[in-house]
């Protein structure tokens, strides 16, 4: 027994026995409330806890003299010893094995159909598309990074792309192959020219809500500017929340995913090309089945004359466009039909005001061939609807006048079909051919837009993700109201790398 020990006994024996006479007197005491027998019971028990620390503290701060040492001082020492070691291979395995970062989750399970996402395009026409529940396009989420501290991910995306062009006769338009510029009687002067108006920007950002899903937003601009200038063009602008969208976007007469690969940017002269201010709504049927229903910007493309009263013509839009879709697809094909109902119309100088229902019907498709080889088409007619096809978008060709003076809608219809056949991993082909046609008036001029046609062949090499050069050969025809005609040939190279899908080793195709 140490001193601390001896010290300790004696002064805890008498205030034991101390206690016992208190605790004798109160069972005697008949008078003594209970509650003070407590009180009385409580400080001994306290007085006592802190003795016996003290005694432990002095044990244990000063030194002992003596050969032995107490089995209670040997253990505690056993035991920081262990936990100071244990704390050493802990902070060991920090440094070695840092704390991985959360991966980066698109916040939905919808995923894009995988024939939709294998064909390969140039553009990212079928990637800026919205998608039900915001289902990524790239399931792999290639550029995005999160921002600290939030569950919001950005990317920044986009290409540079670099044309070559050569016409074999004057086109009209020597930037885009747009079959309704081909001057009619056609001029034999060859063009060579070079572009990068169709190198594109873009801004997503996905962000998970404290609801669960996915808030979606999108910017892209190109540098299309109006006749050959190179300026910024804003094609899409919007924001896309439980299948809610609000914003600029493809219009929902439209079919992204049906887009035939060609040489040419402006696509074919019967695709649907509009981007259109709208509010949009989205609802799964099933897996398989979505409807869309929509209220879009409208714009009528009208004359600026009446011919018949010789009044110069304002076009107004009393209501916006209306468009229901329906789309069913799987990962082997797809096919989607949309309806488009608008009010087409405008206000003379004198005041008078006319409009008259135009409409539209289109279907499309895309079918898996065998591996990724794959077939696209579009099919469209209506009335009113000339605005939205890529050839006679600016042609206002939407309304016509009959012998009296009044509106009417003019008729319009055509299609594309195009067949992309993959040779190899690397090398592919496409071939399209579209149609178009519109039925003017009688009052309208004999020189006046009938029908235009396409031809678009290529082949294109990419051998590596992200990188694509190659070129093709179009051909194209305008025939006007009384049947004379134009046509012409083009050949377009084309370079374009992507600025996420470029990898490392496109340093051994690049020489810098």
């Amino acid at each position: 027994m140490n001193s601390g020990e001896r010290k300790e006994m004696p002064t805890v024996r008498r205030m034991e026995k101390t206690a016992r006479e208190d605790s004798d007197h109160t069972r005697a005491g008949a008078s003594s409330p209970r509650w003070k027998r407590m009180v009385v019971r409580t400080i001994i028990v306290m007085m006592t806890a802190c003795v016996v620390d003290s005694a432990r503290g002095q044990d244990l701060s000063t030194p002992i003299q003596g050969p032995a040492q107490s089995p209670e001082r040997s253990e505690i020492e056993e035991l920081k010893s262990k936990v100071k070691q244990l704390e050493q291979s802990v902070d060991s395995l920090k440094k070695k094995e840092p704390e991985p970062s959360e991966p980066l989750s698109p916040g939905t399970t919808t995923t894009v159909p995988a024939i939709d996402r294998e064909r390969g395009l140039i553009t990212d026409d079928a990637y800026a598309d919205p998608r039900v529940d915001n289902a990524p396009f790239d399931p792999a989420l290639r550029g995005f990074f999160r921002i600290p501290g939030t569950l919001t991910m950005m990317r920044v995306g986009g290409y540079i792309r670099t044309d070559a062009i050569y016409d074999f006769d004057q086109l009209g338009n020597i930037n885009q192959f747009r079959p309704e510029s081909i001057p009619i009687p056609s001029l034999g002067d060859s063009n060579f020219n070079m572009s990068a108006r169709a190198s594109r920007f873009s801004l997503e950002s996905r962000s998970i809500t404290k609801y669960g899903d996915v808030l979606r937003t999108y910017i892209e601009v190109d540098f299309v500017g109006s006749g050959n200038r190179t300026e910024f063009r804003l094609r899409h602008f919007y924001g896309q929340w439980r299948n809610i969208l609000v914003g600029q976007a493809w219009s929902t007469f439209h079919d992204s995913d049906v887009i035939p690969e060609t040489s040419d940017f402006n696509g074919p002269n019967s695709w649907i090309f509009q981007f259109s201010p709208q509010i949009r709504y989205t609802y799964a049927l099933t897996e398989r089945q979505t409807i869309a229903a929509a209220v879009e910007q409208p714009s009528a493309g009208i004359p600026a004359t009446n011919p018949v009263r010789a009044e110069s013509v304002s076009a107004t839009n009393p209501l916006p466009d209306f468009v229901i879709r329906y789309r069913y697809e799987t990962d082997d094909y797809h096919f989607n039909t949309a309806a488009l109902f608008r009010s087409v119309g405008g206000v003379t100088t004198s005041g008078h005001g006319d409009h008259v229902l135009g409409y539209g019907l289109m279907a499309s498709g895309l079918v898996r061939l065998w591996g990724r080889d794959n077939f696209v088409f579009q099919a469209v007619y209506g009335q009113g609807i000339s605005r939205y096809f890529t050839d006679t978008k600016n042609l206002n060709l939407d309304v016509g006048y009959d012998a009296s003076g009044t509106f009417n809608a003019q008729p319009a219809y055509g299609g594309y079909a195009a067949v992309q056949h993959f040779w190899n991993d690397n090398w592919r082909s496409t071939v399209t051919y579209g149609f178009l046609q519109v039925n003017t008036s009688e009052s309208s001029p004999a020189d006046i837009y009938k029908r235009t046609q396409y031809v678009d062949c290529n082949l294109l090499y990419s051998p590596v993700p992200g990188f694509t050069v190659g070129g093709g050969v179009l051909w194209g025809e305008r025939v006007n109201k009384n049947d004379e005609s134009g046509d012409g040939f083009r050949i377009n190279f084309l370079l374009k790398y992507d600025l996420v899908k470029l990898q490392q080793d496109m340093k051994k195709v690049l020489p810098f």
